[in-house]
């Protein structure tokens, strides 16, 4: 359905109408993009995320009995290209459901869900949590093909090639930042960036905005190299303090708002086929490792990751945001000591099924999950799942000790917790 959308400019003219909503075209479809807006100036696609999906299983542990077994997950996701130049996109997604074992097991607190940030646990067991991403970029080029982009964002950020990476996570939750990116033709790049991280504690008169909550400034610059037939090096140092609140500066005797700092190594390498890729990563806070990638064909990839976890120590540097680390969330509940913590990928797609899934096992907890997946819409995204998963070991307010659940519905996302991004997700 193609509609065209009249707007200032029909009265006040072609170069008057540059001040404002201008003449475009709008289309609905069922097949495609579910809004197209397109002007002379921006491309706009706009698409509903939902998921509706059964649980069957392992109830939650509370004193209450499980109610309403069912994951919801309503949303919506935009892109936009302005002048050819700009690059917007965002999402909004509200959720009701039953957390993953992979993720609820990892939760430090119980209000605060890895990938969601800050949560309500309502009766039953369930999770009741909304979280926003935007993201806005634009880019120059020089005459001699280097790239100068500017990039502020409220959304996470990815580092690193490992399946859960030790420093920056593309599906943490989301915090305000803002970026300069330099890049040259030969695959040299810089980049600095400042953000800010919001904490759990409260500030003296309590409560509940963001505002209230302690505010951490944080800092870093990385350097990189890539070369799309090799690999790629990155280094990465940081900085981070936590803000203080009126009059707690002068009486800071043990450097609590001290600045203090981090560094994370990053490295790829792939075949000559580039079927191969080794991955690596080493942090000054939060351990090493590496990870295997294997991908014979376009349809199959493959990957087995292992990282090693230091023990837990009141002067170890934590990146946290939204009581969530801005990492993947890598240690489970309640473990304080050293650790291992190994990760088995898998991912087969066609055209229009898939077939996924992932284990991980970290000290005495493990848990694995899978499903299949028929694609109903490609652009929004859309699928009829049926998703599995199984634990053990855990150590959780609401999630027994060992259990399984069977998930089957709609989706927009193949992991076992709403909106959770496994391979694929958009």
């Amino acid at each position: 359905m193609l509609i065209t959308s009249w707007a200032w400019g029909q009265a006040m003219g072609e170069e008057d109408s540059l001040l404002g909503p201008q003449t475009g075209d709008v289309a609905w479809s069922l097949r495609n993009h579910g809004l197209t807006w397109e002007t002379p100036q921006m491309t706009l696609h706009l698409d509903p995320w939902f998921t509706v999906r059964h649980i069957t299983g392992t109830p939650p542990t509370t004193s209450e009995a499980a109610a309403s077994p069912w994951d919801n997950l309503r949303g919506a996701h935009f892109e936009a290209v302005l002048d050819g130049v700009w690059q917007v996109e965002g999402s909004l997604e509200e959720m009701q459901g039953w957390a993953g074992a992979w993720d609820a097991t990892t939760m430090t607190e119980s209000t605060a869900l890895p990938g969601w940030g800050r949560t309500k646990l309502t009766s039953g067991g369930r999770v009741d949590v909304a979280r926003a991403r935007v993201t806005s970029r634009y880019s120059h080029i020089s005459t001699q093909g280097d790239s100068l982009s500017l990039t502020t964002a409220y959304a996470p950020m990815q580092w690193g090639g490992l399946p859960s990476p030790l420093t920056f996570s593309g599906e943490a939750a989301s915090f305000p930042r803002a970026s300069v990116t330099w890049v040259r033709t030969n695959g040299l790049s810089a980049q600095t960036t400042a953000a800010r991280w919001t904490g759990t504690e409260r500030g003296p008169t309590g409560g509940s905005t963001e505002s209230l909550f302690r505010q951490t400034d944080a800092g870093w610059i990385n350097v990189g190299w890539r070369n799309p037939a090799h690999g790629s090096l990155g280094l990465l140092g940081g900085v981070l303090r936590e803000r203080p609140w009126t009059g707690e500066l002068a009486a800071d005797s043990v450097g609590q708002f001290a600045w203090r700092s981090w560094m994370s190594l990053s490295s790829t390498w792939r075949n000559a086929s580039k079927q191969l890729e080794v991955s690596g990563e080493w942090t000054s806070h939060q351990g090493w490792g590496v990870a295997t990638s294997w991908r014979p064909t376009s349809t199959w990839f493959v990957n087995l990751s292992a990282t090693r976890l230091p023990a837990l120590d009141d002067d170890r540097i934590a990146l946290h945001n939204a009581g969530t680390p801005v990492s993947a969330a890598l240690r489970p509940t309640g473990s304080a000591d050293a650790l291992w913590r190994t990760e088995l990928h898998g991912h087969w797609k066609t055209s229009q099924w898939t077939l996924g899934g992932r284990a991980a096992t970290a000290g005495t907890f493990s848990v694995a999950e899978t499903w299949i997946a028929y694609e109903l819409q490609r652009d929004w995204p859309l699928h009829l799942s049926l998703g599995a998963e199984i634990w053990q070991g855990a150590n959780h307010p609401t999630l027994p000790t060992e259990g399984a659940r069977l998930r089957v519905g709609v989706s927009n996302r193949m992991g076992m917790t709403p909106g959770s991004t496994t391979f694929g997700a958009p």
